[in-house]
C-alpha cells in the first residue's frame, strides 16, 4: 500500500491497545509495520470477545481485527537470547519502534533506549505506558478504567452526580493516548529526516486522559472550582436524548448565533419554550421537566430522518441516535469512502473504519490489508528480509523462539 509514510519502517512490540492503534495509524498512511507477537498465544487482544461467529478463536476477535489492519505479523520471544538477537537485527533497519512495556521490564531485557540507540542511532522509540517513563507511578500497571478514574473523568465528566461513577466504553483513553503517540512519532520522523537523529517519545495514558476534558484543571487553578459529573438528565436542549416516532435524537443550542431557543420555538411551533424560565442552560436545568414535556410532545410527531433534514435546513443542530447498523450503512460515510471492506482468511470479508480524513480526496488506507494471522509473515520477514534459511527458521520455531 502506498501512502505518505510508505518509506517508513515501523516495528511494534506492544501488549496494549494504545500501542497497536498507534502503529495502525501509521500503517494506514502506508508505513511498513511489522507487529511482533509472543509465539503460541499471540497478542492478548486475540482472545478478547466478541468473536466473529460467536465461538472464541484467536483469528476472529473483532478487537484484534479492528486495531491491527495494515500490518504484517511475526512471532518472536524477545526474552530469549536468540529472540533478542533477531529483534535487534530488526531494530537495526527500523525507523520507529512502538512499545508499551514498563521502563523496568525493558531494562531487564537490555532493550532500554540507550541500548537500542547503539544498534540504531536514528531510531525513534515511542513508549506508550499508563504512567510514563518517570514519576512515582511509573512501573504501576493499569487499564483504561484506571486512567479514567485517576484522570478525573469518573468524578467530573461521565455519569450523574447522585449515582456511582460511570466509565466510558471502548478504550477511549487508550485511543486518545495512541493518537497523541502517532502525532508525536510523525513529528519525530520529521526531525529524523532533518538531522538523522532519533529520540525517545514518552507517552502517558494517564496524562492523555487529563488532557481530554478541557478546562477542568483551569477551573481549579484559576477559580478554585471543582466540577462534578451530572446534569445530563436535565439538559433538554443541551444533549438530552428525546424520543421520536422511530428512534431518538439529541438536540443542542449550538449553531444559531445565540438565538437557539427562538429558532427551536419557531421550528417546533411551540412559543411556550420562549418563557424566561428556559432562557439559559441554568434556568432550563432548574425547570427541565416542564421544558421536557413541551419539546417531547412536538418531537413525537416526527420520524428521525425527516426531523434531521428539516431542522438542519433551518440551521439547527440535531443528531440522530444511531445504532451500529445505521452507522455501518450511513450513506454519508459510504460516499466519503470511510468504511473499507477487507478480506481475512478466518474472519471473512468485513467492513473497517478508515482514517477520519481524506488526502487529496482519497482515503489513504484504501487498498490496505486485514489484520495478520498469528505468525503469518514469519517466512517473509525472517527469511526474505533478514536472510535466515528455512532450516534456521524451523529450528527457531521448534525451540519456541518464533
Amino acid at each position: 500500500m502506498q501512502g505518505i509514510l510508505s518509506n517508513v519502517k515501523v516495528l511494534e512490540l506492544t501488549h496494549s491497545l494504545a500501542g497497536a492503534f498507534c502503529a495502525k495509524l501509521m500503517g494506514d498512511q502506508g508505513a511498513n509495520v511489522i507487529k511482533i507477537e509472543p509465539p503460541g498465544r499471540g497478542d492478548g487482544a486475540r482472545h478478547e470477545p466478541p468473536f466473529i461467529g460467536g465461538a472464541p478463536h484467536p483469528e476472529r476477535s473483532t478487537l484484534f481485527l479492528a486495531y491491527n489492519t495494515n500490518k504484517r505479523g511475526v512471532t518472536l520471544d524477545v526474552g530469549t537470547p536468540s529472540g533478542k538477537e533477531l529483534f535487534l537485527r530488526l531494530v537495526k533497519e527500523t525507523d520507529v519502534l512502538v512499545e508499551s512495556h514498563t521502563p523496568s521490564s525493558l531494562e531487564e531485557m537490555g532493550l532500554e533506549f540507550t541500548a537500542l540507540q547503539e544498534v540504531n542511532p536514528r531510531l525513534v522509540l515511542t513508549s506508550i505506558t499508563y504512567f510514563g517513563q518517570n514519576g512515582p507511578y511509573t512501573d504501576y500497571h493499569g487499564d483504561d478504567l484506571i486512567a479514567q478514574a485517576l484522570g478525573g473523568f469518573l468524578y467530573a465528566v461521565t455519569g450523574l452526580a447522585d449515582r456511582p461513577p460511570m466509565g466510558t466504553a471502548l478504550y477511549q483513553m487508550e485511543v486518545t493516548a495512541a493518537r497523541n503517540a502517532a502525532i508525536a512519532t510523525m513529528a519525530a520522523l520529521v526531525q529524523q529526516g532533518d538531522t538523522g537523529e532519533g529520540q525517545h517519545i514518552d507517552v502517558s495514558t494517564f496524562e492523555a486522559t487529563v488532557s481530554v476534558p478541557g478546562g477542568l484543571i483551569q477551573q481549579y487553578t484559576y477559580l478554585g472550582g471543582v466540577q462534578r459529573r451530572g446534569g445530563g438528565e436535565n439538559s433538554v436542549m443541551d444533549g438530552m436524548h428525546l424520543k421520536t416516532l422511530d428512534g431518538e435524537v439529541t438536540l443542542t443550542t449550538a449553531g444559531t448565533g445565540g438565538r437557539a431557543m427562538e429558532a427551536w420555538a419557531e421550528f417546533l411551533g411551540e412559543p411556550a419554550i420562549l418563557d424566561p424560565k428556559f432562557t439559559d442552560r441554568r434556568t432550563r436545568t432548574r425547570n427541565w421537566k416542564e421544558l421536557y414535556d413541551l419539546v417531547q410532545n412536538k418531537l413525537a410527531q416526527w420520524n428521525n430522518l425527516d426531523l434531521m433534514r428539516e431542522a438542519t435546513a433551518r440551521g439547527l443542530v440535531i443528531g440522530l441516535v444511531q445504532d451500529p447498523v445505521q452507522v455501518a450503512t450511513s450513506p454519508h460515510l459510504q460516499e466519503r469512502g470511510f468504511l473499507l471492506e477487507l478480506d481475512h482468511p478466518e474472519a471473512g470479508r468485513l467492513k473497517y473504519p478508515g482514517p477520519a480524513f481524506l488526502l487529496d480526496g482519497e482515503n489513504p488506507s484504501a487498498g490496505g490489508r486485514a489484520a495478520p494471522t498469528l505468525g503469518e509473515h514469519n517466512l517473509e520477514v525472517y527469511c526474505g528480509q533478514l536472510g535466515l534459511s528455512t532450516h534456521e527458521l524451523s529450528a527457531l520455531a521448534a525451540a519456541g523462539v518464533v
